[in-house]
């Protein structure tokens, strides 16, 4: 049997998904609209790359 892969990157992903919302309320309320832009992709690729992390997880049993 497998040893169990760590799940920290998990723990890093959602830091980084918050520090996107995060950034995105502070450049909304300094009206810098193109970084906002900017981090509203970035918040959707970190959901994207943990979503297919957990599945390549899922997958080959190591949660």
């Amino acid at each position: 049997m497998e040893k169990k892969k760590s799940k920290a990157v998990f723990l890093i992903l959602a830091v980084l998904a918050v520090a996107m919302m995060v950034a995105f309320s502070v450049f909304i309320a300094e009206e810098m609209i193109v970084m906002a832009i900017l981090s509203v992709v970035v918040f959707i690729a970190i959901f994207g790359a943990g979503f297919t992390l957990k599945k390549k997880y899922r997958e080959n049993d190591w949660l």
